[in-house]
């Protein structure tokens, strides 16, 4: 049975927001007026204000008494959150993987790496957030681990402007590129504990440069 189409209308427009507020198109703190989305997007405020409820669930939109919708604010104590509890998840998930995929999660890996590193490279910046997404969750595997899976894909959705903000300085890209291709060597070999150790580095070290670039602009 096909999918009622306000209901798919509601999930254009929700993709659609969500793309705009991860690249900073509706920048943070920004209101998010329903009649405008609808005129902008050509669409009734009914399907805007569906998606607007669902991206609030998700984190990145919030509201206020008086004031209505918009873009949830960047924040340092966000992001060390966010950051903080896929070190709790991720690594221990990521080697859990390592250990238990089978070649069809191996290739499907394998090909997410490919797509991320070539969104990279081409500086595609407005597509990698999604596709390294993709990568970090395919180590985990998500038939095997579908609850972490699921809680782990909230949190990259959150941590999707961070990383962003993280790749704009010159060189970041390419380390991003070499650190996923290690991490990613050594899952597809199965070692886990490597895995889990580049892991956890990754995820560590884009804590530290997130921290020292938030901190001066919140200090503002």
């Amino acid at each position: 049975m096909n999918e009622p189409l306000a209901r798919t209308m509601t999930g254009q427009i929700t993709a659609r927001i969500r793309e705009k507020i991860i690249t900073g198109t509706y920048a943070p703190g920004s209101p998010l007026l329903q009649d405008s989305i609808a005129a902008e997007f050509g669409v009734s405020k009914i399907p805007v204000r569906e998606a607007l409820v669902q991206l609030r669930s998700e984190g990145l939109v919030d509201i206020f008494a008086h004031r209505g919708f918009q873009v949830r604010a960047i924040s340092a104590s966000e992001m060390l959150e966010v950051f903080r509890l896929r070190l709790v998840l991720e690594p221990a998930a990521v080697a859990e993987g390592a250990r238990k995929a089978k070649a069809e999660d191996r290739m499907a890996a394998a090909a997410a790496l490919r797509a991320l590193n070539h969104s990279l490279a081409t500086g595609d910046l407005k597509s990698s957030g999604d596709l390294n997404s993709a990568f970090h969750l395919a180590l985990v595997v998500q038939r095997l681990q579908p609850v972490t899976t699921e809680t782990l894909g909230r949190l990259h959705t959150l941590a999707q402007r961070y990383v962003r903000m993280h790749l704009q300085p010159a060189g970041r890209v390419k380390r991003a590129i070499k650190e996923h291709t290690a991490l990613h060597e050594a899952w597809a070999a199965q070692d886990a504990k490597e895995a889990r150790r580049l892991c956890q580095a990754h995820i560590e070290e884009t804590v530290d440069e997130l921290s020292d670039a938030l901190s001066p602009k919140l200090q503002r």
